[in-house]
């Protein structure tokens, strides 16, 4: 296996993380059970002048008249007249179209558009909302769902929006080389099992974990091209062994010369086991399906959902009681979004907030005071 294909995963996220703009992703929730979402970018001259055909849309959803707009340029004031009039582009000052076409960095001097959807509740926006089609997570169902406790004082308002679990088409399961809460700490952050660790323990027992994830993910790779090896090894030249004999091989050749590697090339380490040559002539041939394995891999559905990143946030009515592994930032709760965290499960934002009914406060110091005040006053005997 080729190094860019061994490391891929790592690449990909790092590259999300380093190259890769992230989609801010806004959800409000209202006291009232309504709700909006909002997204903002800088697109091109097209949409701006009100053309929101799939080739010129930079959100990654659908938006169209049913949708609220608004934009800035540089530090301007937020403008509702949306699109923009060839008068108004001309009474700005400076003003240049970035190159790009959809995707790109919000630059500055760009105009960067809000586009904002209301829903009557959360359970109509999780109906009609949906990734568009060229977005990478487009297959992706999303479930929303809002539940409302009123306890006189207060009412708690627990939102959750779950993103499903993405197939791997890895055959091994990760417990092989973990436990559940290791790996859902290493994808996700949590459970906290680092609680109580200094920093030099914290970083020994991630160093422990990367290893342990390594080797299952060296372990599904050599297990997924070695299947594609033993199905065309009749097409090998001067084959070592028989196709029966190389497949008995496959764990002792993985666990002596792979399974602890940050790297490997199967065709390198098949002709040194071997003591042969073969293999990587066979790599070398023309179309070979080895190859092509190794391509198709890179433009799998799987490495697809690491092309998008959102950084999601939430607001909701009250004050934030559970966070749940949220960064807090004033009355907004912030996560990262990423396709690793959709690797060993469904990934669950949660948040609860609560907020005061201050007419129930009011409504409970009449009764209190008239309750004493009864209490008190005594009534004239005639």
């Amino acid at each position: 296996m080729k190094t860019t294909v061994f490391h891929l995963l790592f690449i990909v996220a790092l590259a999300v993380s380093s190259c890769t703009e992230p989609t801010d992703m806004l959800t409000v929730i209202n006291s009232d059970g309504s709700c909006y979402r909002e997204f903002n970018e800088c697109p091109d001259s097209a949409f701006l002048t009100g053309n929101f055909s799939e080739d010129h849309n930079p959100f990654p959803t659908k938006v169209d008249s049913t949708w609220e707009f608004a934009w800035r340029y540089k530090k301007s004031e937020l403008r509702k007249d949306f699109p923009i009039s060839k008068e108004v582009f001309d009474s700005l000052k400076d003003f240049s179209f970035s190159n790009r076409k959809i995707e790109g960095r919000k630059n500055r001097g760009d105009i960067l558009v809000y586009v904002r959807k209301n829903y009557t509740s959360v359970e109509e926006m999780d109906s009609s909302f949906h990734f568009k089609t060229s977005n990478e997570w487009s297959d992706l169902k999303v479930k929303h769902s809002l539940e409302t406790s009123f306890r006189w004082f207060y009412t708690y308002y627990t939102y959750t929006e779950t993103y499903p679990k993405i197939e791997t088409e890895f055959n091994i399961p990760v417990e092989k080389y973990m436990t559940k809460d290791e790996a859902m700490w290493w994808f996700t952050g949590r459970p906290d099992i680092t609680k109580g660790m200094i920093g030099v323990e914290v970083r020994e027992f991630a160093g422990s974990i990367e290893n342990k994830f390594q080797q299952w993910y060296n372990d599904n790779l050599w297990s997924q091209e070695f299947r594609v090896l033993l199905f065309n090894y009749q097409q090998v030249k001067n084959p070592p062994v028989s196709q029966t004999e190389l497949r008995s091989l496959q764990d002792s050749i993985f666990n002596s010369k792979v399974k602890q590697t940050e790297d490997f090339k199967m065709e390198q380490v098949l002709d040194d086991f071997f003591k042969t040559k073969s293999f990587s002539a066979f790599w070398s041939e023309e179309n070979n399906p080895m190859n092509k394995y190794e391509s198709d891999l890179k433009e799998s559905k799987f490495m697809q959902y690491f092309g998008k990143e959102f950084v999601y946030k939430l607001i909701l009515p009250g004050k934030i009681i559970q966070p749940n592994n949220a960064i807090v930032q004033g009355d907004t709760l912030v996560w990262k979004l990423t396709a690793y965290r959709l690797i060993p499960a469904d990934y669950v934002i949660e948040a609860q907030s609560r907020k005061a009914n201050v007419w129930a406060f009011l409504l409970t110091g009449i009764i209190f005071l008239l309750a004493i005040g009864s209490f008190i006053w005594k009534p004239k005997r005639f």
